[in-house]
Formats: structure tokens, sequence, C-alpha cells
């Protein structure tokens, strides 16, 4: 049987784009679009799919509004939030608003489908970044950018591969969140990258950070 999915999006080029990503796989039958959080509301009320891919930035209800309102109607439902650099303030949210997990956008298509069947089997904390190479790089394989992080900064980029807040970073690593802030403030400085989704794929590129594949 397949998979059905509801995609919510406003770039309506993304959208039918994904459409014929999960269409060119016979796991999935996309048979609900969405270009705003209210729709996205109504249509999965009216399909009730096995899958959610949802947006977070649209025009009127947000993707995370949507989500809050989606959970309140149907408490098990995969939501996976597509997601191109958010904030770690926007994927905290949409943690709490009840996602499932997360694909990147500019995933292949192929680690996009994988990631997609995983969210509709149940799976959390799903991340697909895009031309990921193994774990455990070969040495000397690390960029100049990532060489230049201190052991503590290694450390710390680590942390921020996993779901938890700046709070419960700081607390396991055993320093105050303004020390957590200012180590994150310098990562991002000598990555050149400008938030936490960035951080984490550059992480993943690198093999400090091993996607989980359940």
């Amino acid at each position: 049987m397949s998979i059905t999915v509801l995609l919510v999006d406003d770039n309506g080029l993304f959208r039918d784009g994904i459409a014929q990503i999960l269409r060119a796989d016979g796991r999935f039958d996309v048979v609900g679009l969405a270009s705003s959080g209210e729709d996205a509301v109504l249509v999965a009320r009216r399909l009730r799919p096995d899958l959610i891919l949802m947006d977070l930035q649209m025009p009127g209800m947000g993707g995370i509004d949507a989500i809050r309102a989606i959970r309140a109607d149907n408490a098990a439902i995969p939501i996976g939030v597509l997601t191109m650099f958010e904030t770690s303030e926007h994927v905290e949210a949409a943690e709490k608003a009840g996602a499932s997990g997360y694909i990147a956008k500019d995933s292949t298509p192929a680690d996009f489908r994988e990631a997609a069947a995983a969210l509709a089997t149940g799976a959390r904390d799903i991340v697909a970044i895009p031309q990921v190479p193994p774990s455990n790089p070969r040495p000397g394989s690390v960029s100049p950018a990532l060489a230049s992080l201190t052991a503590r900064e290694v450390t710390v980029l680590r942390a921020l591969g996993t779901s938890g807040s700046n709070e419960a970073i700081a607390g396991s690593l055993g320093i105050s969140p303004k020390t957590l802030r200012n180590h994150i403030t310098r990562i991002y400085q000598k990555l050149g990258v400008y938030d936490r989704a960035q951080a984490v794929i550059v992480a993943v590129r690198e093999g400090l950070v091993e996607i989980p594949r359940r």
C-alpha cells in the first residue's frame, strides 16, 4: 500500500518538484498539495494522509501554527518539516508544536525519499542532508574551516547536531548558556555560517554528526 502524502509549501515550483520526486518512487502517493498553513489544516483534516511534509515560512498561517493545529486534530500523523537553513528558534518551535523530523530542501532525491519513508513509518528526528559522505573522515580530509575549531568548539558543534535546546546542551556540557552562546558565535564565524541548521550541515558533511537511520 502506498504512503499517502500531503505537501505544504507556498513555492509552487518547489512543491511540484518534490511531488514528482515522490511520485517517481512507488512507495508514495501524493494526494494533496497546499500553499498555506490554513489550507494545510483543512486538507489534512479532509484527506487524513499518512505523512505531511510542511514548509515553515509561508504567508498567513505559518508552518509552526499549522503543525500545532493539525496536532490538535490528529496526534499521531507524522509531520516532516521541509527546511532550508532554518534558525534554531524555528527548529525548536517546530519540535514543540509536534514536528516529527526534518528534511533539507536541497537533499538529493534519493535521500529525500528515504527520509520521507522513515518519517512515515514512525521514525523521529530525521534530517536528510545533501551529499553526505561516510562518517569518520580520513585523516587529513577535514576542511580548513573545521580544523580551525578548538576541541571544545568541536564538542559544541557535535552537540548542535542533536535536537536539544541550547539550555539542554549547556547543561550536558557543564557550561552556562552564555558561555555556550559565545562558543556558538565563534563556531559560526569560523565556519562562515549564520545559524544552527547550517552548522549542522557542515558537521554532517565532515563526519562529526551521524544521521540516524531508523
